[in-house]
């Protein structure tokens, strides 16, 4: 929506929301003002442009409908929710003359929960603004209060972008992923400021509690909530009652007129403010919302980016043995402490580890587990500050918890109740969910103060990881095509990644041969490749950070096999020669000079076309 001054009136843009306050400009009828920013007594504050803004009378200006809104294309809203992911979670180093870099990191965003967001408020649609009281627009409905904060203090992931990207439903997505964050961090906050959590073992919000933070628009909302369920507060508490100590009566008001009713659903959700809804009515039916959002986002993620749900192929979790082991010789805490204290030597602990009890130990344990294993790949994977929970959302990449085949030994990141482990936050292996799935069951370090299996809530998952690392999991094989005997055994299944991926974009056979044999050409597919001869180029493809298409990425993200490969394809996507390639010798020359891109062109093309040729013969 868009404000205008009205017909036959002379409006007065003033200092402050009063009458007699001083006139800063006079406006004319038809002017256009933008979107109201505040109310306040009849006035509405408008932020005309970079040097005018001010208070003016609501009866003097006039609302005119939105114009018809273009259809969203589903496919590039999903992608570049995952886009966005990558972009915020990249932990990059400051430039010297650019804006500051902002750390995500441990308040990350996900796509998943973006997607949910927007599933919620439109179902993914273009709208105006469909919330009761809010002047958000958009898919994800972004209000002028949270783009406004992303522009001020996003730093550099909010270079560039301006005020009417706001109302583009892909171009507010960052937006959007930048309140996730905030509203992670403001929660950890709130629960530090009450002795509740410490700085090096932060308070980890879960996905309930971020959509809790959503829908209030209140962070402390989320808490309030959280905290209610472990003071044991009576289930038939009015929710009006549970929050009314963290927002005033006029938040509240607000509350209820935007959230009487779920989204486009009948169902009552917070209730009406002389009928409010009971606290455990409220978050039985946020859970069972929040579950079929995420269900549904991760169909979207998997119908348009295949490629970011992680493989799970042979090979397992090592991990487990490990752990298993400790299970069986009994370690708890009293009997078992120099051994507890020795889980400490796998990280970068800076404390005493030999105190009586032990410190928190369960992330000491997970280092632990995957310092024992045999491959060096798993041992080099473990995090920084691996003995914080938190820390262990840093490791591998994210697996969705609603996936129906989260393999056995993911790690799982807890954010926890007061009274368990600890209340800031858990980490254990996944085995198994209960057969109601509200519980998930893990295998873990000092869970009741011993190894052991323990079951949790599964509304307290705040991540799933898994290790999609080369060398972690075993080779897959791949239909049809004969892979060079110097592959590695452990680099095989990046094949069947890209030929998969490429097949995903709708690219023929010959296209898919022609970028794995340049795949292999360029790296052999190891995705940890890193050429720093005379470049800076990494992963499957080679990417060069210098100019290439690999600028702007951290070499970690760049050596994940699927965002490398990513990456490559939307370069492929800009070179309409390649996909109208009918022939294999085409499409190799094409990848080659055009996306590739090499110093020796021709040599390359002769040298990747006999590599493809071997491929399929």
């Amino acid at each position: 929506m868009v404000y205008v001054v009205k017909e036959d009136v002379v409006a007065r843009l003033r200092e402050e929301p009063r009458a007699t306050s001083r006139n800063k400009k006079t406006m004319q009828q038809g002017d256009e003002l933008g979107d109201p920013v505040r109310e306040s007594d009849g006035f509405l504050f408008f932020e005309i442009n970079a040097n005018l803004n001010g208070w003016m009378l609501k009866d003097d200006c006039e609302e005119l409908p939105d114009a018809a809104r273009l259809p969203i294309n589903e496919k590039g809203f999903v992608q570049e929710c995952v886009n966005v992911q990558f972009l915020f979670n990249d932990e990059t180093t400051p430039v010297e003359g650019a804006p500051p870099a902002v750390t995500i990191r441990p308040w990350v965003v996900s796509a998943d929960f973006l997607i949910a967001r927007a599933l919620y408020e439109t179902d993914i649609r273009n709208l105006g603004r469909n919330i009761p009281g809010s002047d958000g627009v958009g898919a994800l409905q972004v209000t002028v209060a949270e783009w406004k904060d992303f522009t001020d203090n996003g730093g550099a992931l909010a270079k560039d972008v301006r005020a009417s990207d706001r109302d583009h439903s892909v171009l507010q997505i960052p937006g959007a992923a930048w309140r996730q964050h905030v509203h992670g961090k403001a929660m950890s906050k709130i629960r530090l400021d009450a002795g509740k959590a410490t700085a090096e073992d932060p308070f980890i919000p879960s996905f309930l509690d971020m959509f809790f933070a959503h829908v209030t628009n209140s962070p402390a909302a989320a808490i309030a909530i959280l905290d209610a369920q472990d003071a044991g507060t009576a289930p038939e508490t009015s929710i009006k009652d549970v929050l009314k100590a963290v927002m005033t009566a006029e938040e509240l008001a607000a509350l209820f007129k935007a959230r009487e009713k779920l989204s486009g659903l009948p169902t009552v959700f917070f209730g009406t403010e002389a009928n409010p809804s009971t606290l455990k009515s409220v978050v039985d039916i946020a859970e069972d919302t929040l579950k079929k959002l995420l269900v549904a986002a991760l169909g979207r993620i998997e119908k348009h980016r295949p490629e970011m749900i992680p493989v799970v192929t042979a090979g397992g979790a090592p991990w487990m043995a490990v752990a298993e082991k400790a299970e069986a010789e009994g370690v708890k805490e009293g009997t078992h402490n120099a051994e507890i204290s020795g889980y400490f030597k796998h990280t970068d602990f800076g404390g005493d580890p030999n105190t009586n009890p032990p410190p928190a130990w369960c992330g000491a344990f997970a280092a632990h587990c995957m310092k024992g294993c045999d491959n060096p790949i798993i041992k080099e994977s473990v995090p920084r500050e691996a003995a914080a929970a938190i820390s262990w959302r840093k490791w591998g990449v994210n697996f969705s918890l609603q996936s129906p085949t989260i393999p056995r030994g993911a790690v799982v990141v807890l954010s926890l109740e007061p009274g368990a482990t600890s209340g800031t936050g858990h980490v254990g292996f996944f085995l198994e969910f209960s057969a109601d799935k509200k519980k998930v069951i893990l295998l873990g370090g000092n869970q009741s103060r011993r190894v052991g299996k323990t079951p949790f809530l599964a509304s307290r998952i705040a991540e799933v990881r898994w290790l999609d690392q080369p060398g972690a999991v075993g080779a897959v094989s791949i239909d049809g095509i004969t892979l060079p005997t110097d592959i590695a055994a452990a680099n095989r299944q990046f094949g069947g990644l890209i030929l998969k991926a490429f097949a995903d974009e709708g690219y023929g056979r010959h296209h898919q041969i022609a970028a794995l044999a340049n795949a292999i050409g360029e790296s052999k597919l190891n995705p940890r490749a890193h050429n720093t001869q005379g470049e800076d180029s990494v992963g499957l493809f080679q990417l060069n950070r210098d100019g290439g298409v690999g600028t702007g990425h951290t070499v970690e993200r760049l050596m994940d096999p699927a965002f490398n490969t990513h990456l490559i394809i939307a370069e492929a996507n800009g070179v309409p020669s390649f996909r109208s390639a009918t022939d294999l010798h085409t499409a190799v020359e094409v990848f080659v000079r055009r996306v590739e891109r090499p110093a020796d062109p021709a040599g390359q093309t002769t040298k990747r076309f006999k590599i493809a040729q071997a491929l399929i013969a």
